[in-house]
């Protein structure tokens, strides 16, 4: 299971994290199409919580959200339009706490292939997709040492054609693939250990 994931069912208290720990949810938007493909964004440079990044629709829980389901939901409307009468949510992942002090609640949706999208200008600086099929393969991923305050962590990667997705993000997808291997009784693979270089070169 990739660093940072609870198991199924662990979710704890957000207090157990540390009295500056956030409540984020995401949403894996997987379009059904004949070839499903899964959307991302790029975060836009001005903003102040991972700027340029590639990640999933999401954001912190506000006040007015009932739970991180809620959340990521509303954030995916506010950053691409996709309204959520056009999401069938199939379910949730165990939750990924970050070393940036977040605790991420991933639920994967069923997006209608006919909901139409849009990037938010003041949010997102670019909105991508990527065959499922590709996210899927266990052989795209790797992991790679990343340097932070002065402490070095273990992250994954995994690449689609000029962009790197990495971190949070590709733990995320990480924890799906194991679990679906899981739940087809296949075994439980994990990436490839390679540099920070090869990481962003390799392929």
């Amino acid at each position: 299971m990739p660093a940072g994931h609870t198991g199924p069912g662990d979710n704890r208290p957000i207090e157990d994290y540390g009295v500056a720990a956030r409540r984020a949810g995401v949403l894996i938007p997987v379009v059904a199409a004949p070839e499903p493909y899964v959307y991302f964004t790029q975060r836009s440079a001005a903003l102040r919580h991972h700027p340029g990044q590639i990640s999933f629709p999401g954001g912190s829980m506000e006040e007015s959200d009932a739970n991180a389901q809620q959340a990521a939901l509303r954030e995916a409307q506010e950053e691409i339009e996709l309204h959520p009468r056009h999401v069938e949510v199939l379910g949730e992942l165990p939750e990924y706490p970050t070393v940036t002090g977040f605790v991420i609640s991933p639920f994967v949706g069923w997006v209608a292939p006919g909901a139409d999208v849009y990037p938010d200008d003041a949010e997102v600086a670019r909105l991508f997709a990527v065959p499922l099929a590709h996210l899927l393969d266990m052989n795209n991923y790797r992991q790679y040492p990343y340097e932070r305050n002065g402490q070095t962590y273990q992250v994954y990667g995994i690449d689609y054609r000029d962009d790197h997705i990495w971190g949070a993000t590709a733990g995320i997808l990480l924890g799906l693939v194991q679990r679906l291997a899981h739940a087809e009784g296949q075994p439980l693979d994990v990436p490839r250990v390679v540099t920070d270089k090869e990481a962003r070169h390799d392929g």
